[in-house]
């Protein structure tokens, strides 16, 4: 690809303008699915919203970030906030949350949700079993 090709490439790329697009239209009811989980974290030291927790690990993974430290310094930006501020509806969201506070969150979440996934028995595996 040339670089006068690139230019116009670039000048399309509408990236997160067409996720948000896609993403509404399939999945409209998404950050009320996120908000209705179970949040496993201590109630009185909660900053962000399970929105705004869900979406960044959501946009981690969209955007190809490999690794929760590139994500941190790639998304500290003006433009990414506001993103995540539309997507999570998190209108008060001054910050993106730090690597650690979105590790633990997902850490807890994962480890108490029910996947509805049953033995052959009718039983459901045990939490330490691979699935």
């Amino acid at each position: 690809m040339t670089k006068e090709e690139r230019r116009k490439h670039k000048k399309r790329d509408r990236g997160i303008v067409d996720f948000m697009m896609v993403m509404n239209h399939f999945f409209h009811s998404l950050r009320k699915w996120i908000l209705e989980m179970d949040d496993p974290r201590n109630q009185s030291y909660i900053k962000y919203t399970q929105a705004d927790l869900g979406y960044m690990a959501i946009l981690k993974n969209v955007c190809g970030q490999h690794s929760m430290r590139e994500m941190e310094e790639n998304f500290n930006k003006e433009t990414c906030i506001d993103t995540l501020r539309i997507l999570s509806g998190h209108q008060a969201l001054e910050e993106m949350p730090h690597y650690d506070t979105l590790n633990y969150y997902l850490e807890k979440a994962v480890a108490g949700m029910s996947f509805g996934i049953k033995t052959e028995n009718g039983d459901k595996p045990d939490q330490r079993e691979t699935v």
